[in-house]
């Protein structure tokens, strides 16, 4: 900014400036209050409201408006198994339907306790497992063949409907094979007692910054996610975000675990509605152990 030199003598200026002054004493002083508070406030919400704009989307896809659950399809090619596929997750289970299957339904765990590191890309949440030195991986066997445990992702409210009911979230261990099969392990969560288990993995999900990633300070303790009731059911279908691709293997189990109010409201902060509509059945079978 270029600054102009004042000339004007120093008794003009003394003048004016008590010009000025008589003039802001005819000022209605509680008007002038009102209007600073009012400014004050409007100042505070545009702010709050700016903030939560200039967060840039990074994902093509959302869970409302145009690139919603409806249009994932139409988004672009790779997605297009979302409306053309005949084995997409989540579903509802009709627990009654249900045919007996133990092999495909019955998990054996080899769990750890595990690091994380935790990314949130929009309204989806992706924690990575970590290797340990020292420390073997989580590991499940299903159906004679050992999966390791490569990530969690978590869903408010659930997408899993167990005979048309929703739980308020859900969490997906997401685990992969030698051979690059993915089975994922479902968990619904109600609110109740404080969980452990999960460590402070609530608290860093609600502060975190899209597209930000942030390492967990305490360990996980796995198996404590997993219901102490085992019983589950098992179907194929596919991943739940786009691509949503097909050739995973879930199982979900009935009983959920428990979150305080306090960490599920860390979780719905930042992840809102996440959650796929249930998708049909088709000629699925659902099994049970």
């Amino acid at each position: 900014m270029i600054k102009k030199k004042i000339t004007m003598p120093l008794m003009a200026i003394a003048a004016s400036s008590l010009l000025i002054l008589g003039a802001c004493g005819t000022t209605d002083s509680s008007s002038t209050d009102k209007n600073t508070d009012t400014s004050t406030k409007t100042t505070q919400t545009t702010k709050e409201t700016t903030t939560k704009k200039d967060e840039k989307a990074l994902l093509d896809w959302s869970y409302s408006g145009s690139t919603g659950p409806s249009d994932w399809g139409s988004i672009k090619p790779a997605y297009k198994i979302s409306d053309t596929g005949k084995k997409q997750s989540p579903i509802n289970i009709e627990t009654k339907d249900a045919k007996a299957d133990k092999t495909k339904a019955s998990v054996a765990y080899k769990y750890q306790p595990t690091m994380f590191k935790v990314t949130r890309k929009d309204q989806t949440v992706q924690a990575v497992a970590q290797t340990a030195k020292g420390r073997a991986d989580s590991k499940i066997t299903v159906a004679n063949k050992e999966y390791t445990l490569k990530e969690i992702n978590i869903h408010t409210p659930s997408e899993h409907q167990l005979d048309g009911k929703k739980y308020d979230a859900e969490l997906q261990l997401k685990h992969v094979s030698a051979d690059n099969k993915t089975l994922i392990i479902s968990v619904f969560v109600k609110e109740g007692d404080k969980n452990q288990a999960i460590g402070d993995m609530t608290s860093i999900i609600a502060s975190s910054e899209n597209g930000k990633t942030t390492t967990m300070k305490q360990a996980v303790s796995t198996l404590g996610l997993i219901p102490t009731d085992d019983k589950a059911f098992a179907y194929d279908g596919s991943l739940t975000t786009p691509a949503t691709t097909e050739g995973v293997s879930w199982v979900v189990y009935e009983k959920p675990i428990t979150m305080s109010k306090q960490q599920l409201s860390d979780l719905t902060k930042q992840l809102g509605d996440n959650n796929r509509p249930v998708q049909k059945l088709n000629d699925r079978q659902v099994s049970s152990n």
